[in-house]
């Protein structure tokens, strides 16, 4: 009587152990592969691999994408229809990429009209006593400011460059101002103020 009772218990501690052991196994998922990968398929083939291998592994690097549950052929004519679009899309962004181009070179030819016809930029400046270096500088913002106010243009004072870092002297001196890639020479007149 106790022996089957004990062949019993062990084929049931044996399948428990065997439920046991692959109950932490998640099911496979059916994905599609953009690239050959050697032990698991060729390219644009769907094959069933495990979820965390996906995760980790295929998808960040981008040698598979997730299958949707169904892929029969309305899944295709969505995917179609998708890639239609980007397509349309992507001619759109680059129409309209190039008509912002057009309107970028109508705006800086007509900065760089602007700024041709401008004769000299002057300012004035506290005297160092038995100098002519001046206590104030002219810096990139002061010019910049300059034009919006006398001439309504907006420069990046980023484009303004000096022979120097910046004015400290009275007198004549001249900047350049790069407009579309063409520089434009300024001449600034600082006084004593």
């Amino acid at each position: 009587m106790s022996l089957p009772f004990i062949c019993a218990r062990q084929f049931a501690r044996s399948s428990r152990a065997i439920i046991v052991r692959h109950a932490h196994k998640k099911a496979s998922i059916p994905v599609r592969l953009n690239e050959y990968i050697e032990g698991v398929g060729l390219q644009d083939e769907i094959v069933s691999v495990r979820p965390g291998l996906m995760r980790n592994t295929l998808f960040p690097s981008g040698k598979a994408s997730y299958v949707k549950a169904f892929e029969g052929p309305r899944n295709r004519q969505l995917e179609q229809q998708q890639k239609a679009s980007a397509e349309q899309l992507k001619a759109d962004q680059v129409t309209g990429a190039a008509q912002e181009a057009s309107k970028r070179q109508a705006q800086a030819s007509q900065v760089e009209s602007i700024l041709s016809g401008v004769t000299a930029l002057e300012f004035k400046r506290a005297v160092i006593p038995e100098t002519t270096n001046t206590f104030g500088s002219v810096t990139a913002d002061d010019l910049a400011s300059k034009l919006k106010e006398d001439y309504g243009l907006n420069v990046d004072k980023q484009l303004i460059q000096f022979k120097t870092e910046r004015i400290k002297s009275l007198g004549e001196h001249e900047v350049v101002v790069q407009v579309a890639g063409s520089p434009v020479t300024l001449k600034v007149v600082v006084d004593a103020a």
